[in-house]
């Protein structure tokens, strides 16, 4: 049964949302950036600002001189989450599988439900009717055998327009596209790849599809063949449907935004232990850690850490957590937000070892700090939450 993949988006989902907010955006020149900084890059750009020589990655000083009416707004990444969720509770019901790809852009698979909803351009223009219908957001559609392709033909196209890549025409279509417009060509580990095209004039897909394949293993290595494939339109990989890992994970917000290190730490202490004390009133452990730094910049940071073995004690993660926030807080920008997450929770399955390779020392003082910790959760239990609180010595 031949594939049918549909990449549905919503280009620039922040400028679209901001200009259903505010009527008067919709015709002038605007670009999401943070506000608080003046050095900071261009996150997305409008077609307006686009005609004045704007792009995506500039300094926002730089794009105010070309254009002097430029409106900024910043990114709202809440109103961006929520306007993504809505998107796929239409995605659901048309789609068996879907594959999140960014915020307002979602890939599909409808291979074998012609009989359901029809073809599979059919389906992406039902899904665009719909969207424009109850959100008032206009996306775009591509339709194609494989991820690649539609992908493509999605990026091709101006809002509410569809482009249906039809099967066996997929070397035909990618043939006289310029190698840039490739998705996901731009990321770093590609510089070089990019830099040795265009030292070979190797502009098209078509030149690099009718290239041979033994002549650009030697210039591009490992590249080749996934070059090749692409620029043939040969995409085997799968629609992967989002997995679902168990977390818990509590937000920080700091009113007014913080920059001192002993009190961050403090409320993050504190947010450590209420996750600590759920897992254990919920009988589970966690192998995972995350912490989400947002500076007053809007720019965000996150690191992660394994946790070996399981546990659901603050000593067992706090030493965790203090690296990760030195990793993390790099910069002597204040803080806005700080999320904190326990990931990989599974049952409570504690179990003893017959050699326990712990110093007798530290076995001690983790026996110590368990029993502390439940009887701070027994006082939090009966006094509430502000009864005890960490805190530091001068």
């Amino acid at each position: 049964m031949d594939r049918q993949i549909v990449c549905f988006a919503i280009p620039s989902l922040d400028i679209a949302l901001a200009r259903l907010t505010d009527s008067s955006l919709r015709t002038r020149p605007l670009v999401i950036a943070p506000l608080n900084n003046p050095r900071t890059l261009l996150r997305e750009v409008s077609r307006e600002a686009e005609q004045e020589g704007v792009r995506v990655g500039m300094p926002l000083t730089l794009a105010r001189r070309l254009c002097p009416s430029l409106r900024v707004r910043p990114p709202d990444l809440p109103r961006a989450e929520t306007a993504d969720a809505s998107l796929r509770t239409v995605i659901r019901r048309y789609a068996p599988t879907w594959e999140p790809v960014h915020p307002g852009a979602v890939m599909m698979d409808v291979t074998g439900t012609t009989r359901l909803f029809g073809a599979a351009c059919d389906v992406a223009a039902t899904v665009q009717q719909e969207i424009v219908t109850r959100y008032r957001l206009e996306g775009v559609a591509g339709v194609g055998s494989n991820k690649l392709v539609a992908q493509t033909a999605a990026s091709l196209i101006e809002p509410s327009e569809l482009c249906d890549v039809r099967q066996g025409s997929e070397r035909l279509f990618m043939s006289p596209l310029s190698v840039h417009s490739l998705p996901g060509i731009h990321r770093p580990c590609m510089r070089t790849v990019l830099k040795r095209l265009d030292d070979l004039n190797l502009r098209s897909l078509g030149d690099i599809a009718e290239s041979p394949l033994d002549a650009l293993e030697i210039v591009l290595g490992n590249y080749a063949g996934q070059l090749s494939r692409w620029a043939q339109g040969i995409d085997p990989t799968p629609v992967l449907p989002p997995v679902s890992h168990p977390s818990m994970d509590e937000t920080i917000v700091l009113e007014p935004d913080e920059v001192d290190d002993a009190l961050l730490w403090g409320r993050l202490a504190d947010s450590l232990q209420r996750l600590c004390r759920t897992l254990r009133h919920q009988r589970r452990m966690c192998n995972g850690l995350s912490l989400t730094l947002r500076y007053s910049d809007h720019r965000e940071v996150t690191t992660t850490a394994r946790v070996i073995p399981d546990t659901c004690w603050e000593i067992d993660i706090s030493g965790s957590l203090q690296h990760l926030f030195q990793r993390a807080f790099r910069r002597r920008i204040r803080l806005r937000l700080m999320t904190l997450s326990l990931t990989g929770l599974n049952d409570f399955a504690e179990q003893g070892t017959l050699f326990d390779d712990r110093p007798p020392g530290e076995q001690t003082t983790r026996n110590r700090a368990q029993r502390l910790a439940l009887a701070l959760d027994r006082l939090h239990e009966r006094f509430g939450e502000q009864a005890i609180r960490y805190g530091r010595r001068r």
